[in-house]
């Protein structure tokens, strides 16, 4: 299941009805839950991955940045993930030198 349709949209991906940050759906009472989990999870990658680029485990940082956009693909998350692969790629190009 994707995510997509509410955090992009910002509607219930049920009925459409705006997302109002609440658990249920006030439209059609659909259990937004496991949406709401997944788009949480995806950020904790995110938040991951930046924090290896940081600490200069570029291989750890794609690995996350990619997990992430397989859970829920976002324009900023993609940036992420092309900003990791550039890195690991340097490295492993330096390292073969």
């Amino acid at each position: 299941m994707n995510a997509a349709g509410l955090s992009e949209s910002g509607r219930c991906p049920v009925c459409q009805a705006r997302f109002r940050s609440e658990a249920v759906c006030s439209r059609c009472g659909a259990d937004l839950m496991p949406l709401i989990l997944l788009l949480t999870h995806a950020y904790c990658l995110r938040q991951a991955a930046r924090q290896a680029l940081e600490a200069g485990d570029e291989q750890a940082a794609l690995a996350a940045s990619e997990a992430a956009q397989n859970l829920h693909a976002t324009p900023q998350g993609d940036l992420l993930r092309i900003v990791c692969a550039a890195a690991a790629q340097v490295i492993r190009s330096s390292s073969a030198v």
